[in-house]
């Protein structure tokens, strides 16, 4: 159990009024702060089984908020858990399902890495999870929800696929003549962000904004879509950067198309373009938060677990002259390292002499060192152990690049 009087770090503080609003709800018998896992552990009045509010992105999502909106914010984690705790049958349940996009390091830094959510990858670096919408709050689908109810996880994201799809509005506008832009704002059911999960959604937006649709969602509250135009473009990217990087609940800064198929995929430019730099920018802003988040993650749970003989990598990121944004993880001798996946692997100089190290397209190193990712990393991670042997580095330097 956690004692702690009035002063502490912010995430004691933090924790606290969460437990306050929790012992204030009077639906619980008991609770206790859990500094271990950051979380809040409870028991029901009434109820043998204890359940627990994990506290990691709440706190993080209201940092910088006031303390009217970080209260509002405790009120509905507090209010979603406990109200939830209670598992509804299937058949009731089955037509709240919706299905929301997430980036692929939600739910990491609580219970030990994991708080059983029900997703699966749904773009780089992005995943689907599916949540129980209820009038004032919603909350996440778990695996013990699947084996309350006897389905499956299919089952489950299709449905809540289908029910997003019965409520995706009917576009009665006139096609647009030239490129054009769509804001979808959340109204606290529409779910827009998912709407890219919805088959023929983005496609079906072509007409409206006068060409290949192209979908930001830089936050979970704001779906953005415009028409392929390389001086539009440019100007919205740079825009969702700044938003993204501003949002308390942010999603991605990358830009989503269609493919031939009219399948969702990350957009693309013509390769060496400056619209190319500036798409590669907003991936690598992505892969570099998401690593980050992920290394902040697994380096407290290693340290919770006394692990201390694994390094987990940092993914770095760079500006060449030309402007245009290169990511790099360092392979730095022997030692058991998880690497993030990157532009290119930088390889230091054996004696350090200052001179600069040798830099190898990821790909490449990948092929010749036979990496491959470790299971149940999201974002990936490839674990090496040892130095490559003078073969491998042989070839490796016979593709390095500079940077």
């Amino acid at each position: 159990m956690k004692l702690f009087g009035w002063g502490g770090s912010p995430r004691d503080r933090f924790a606290r009024q969460v437990l306050r609003t929790v012992q204030a709800s009077g639906l619980v018998a008991s609770a206790r702060y859990d500094e271990a896992d950051f979380s809040i552990e409870f028991q029901l009045i009434g109820e043998s089984n204890r359940g627990r509010i994990y506290l990691e992105n709440t706190f993080r999502e209201t940092e910088q908020a006031s303390i009217q909106e970080r209260s509002m914010r405790i009120r509905r984690l507090v209010d979603t858990v406990l109200g939830s705790t209670g598992l509804q049958p299937w058949v009731p349940a089955r037509g709240k399902l919706r299905p929301v996009l997430r980036a692929a390091t939600f739910g990491l830094g609580i219970a030990n890495g994991s708080v059983g959510y029900l997703s699966r990858p749904a773009l780089p670096f992005l995943v689907e999870a599916v949540v129980v919408d209820e009038p004032t709050s919603m909350a996440y689908v778990n695996q013990r929800q699947l084996a309350e109810w006897g389905v499956t996880a299919d089952e489950v994201f299709a449905t809540a696929r289908a029910n997003l799809a019965a409520q995706v509005p009917r576009a009665d506008e006139p096609p647009a003549t030239g490129p054009a832009m769509l804001r979808f704002v959340e109204t606290g059911d529409a779910y827009v962000t998912s709407m890219l999960l919805v088959d023929g959604f983005l496609a079906g937006l072509a007409p409206r904004v006068g060409g290949r649709p192209v979908a930001f969602v830089p936050d979970r509250d704001t779906l953005i879509v415009v028409g392929e135009h390389p001086g539009l473009l440019a100007t919205v990217y740079g825009m969702v950067e700044e938003q993204y990087r501003q949002a308390p609940r942010s999603v991605s800064p990358v830009g989503y198309t269609v493919d031939d198929r009219g399948a969702v995929v990350p957009y693309t430019a013509p390769a060496g373009t400056e619209l190319d730099r500036v798409v590669h920018r907003a991936e690598v802003l992505l892969a570099a938060t998401e690593y980050a988040a992920q290394k902040t993650a697994l380096d407290a749970d290693h340290e919770r677990q006394g692990i201390d003989d694994v390094f987990v990598g940092s993914l770095l990121v760079a500006e060449r002259p030309d402007s245009s944004t290169v990511s790099i993880t360092v392979w730095a001798g022997d030692g058991d390292v998880l690497l993030p996946q990157a532009d290119v692997v930088a390889f230091p100089p054996a004696d350090l002499d200052g001179s600069p190290p040798l830099t190898v397209p990821f790909d490449v190193v990948a092929r010749e060192a036979s990496l491959v990712p470790e299971p149940d990393y999201n974002p990936p991670r490839y674990r090496v152990t040892r130095w490559p042997d003078e073969t491998v580095m042989a070839r490796l330097v016979a593709h390095a690049v500079e940077i």
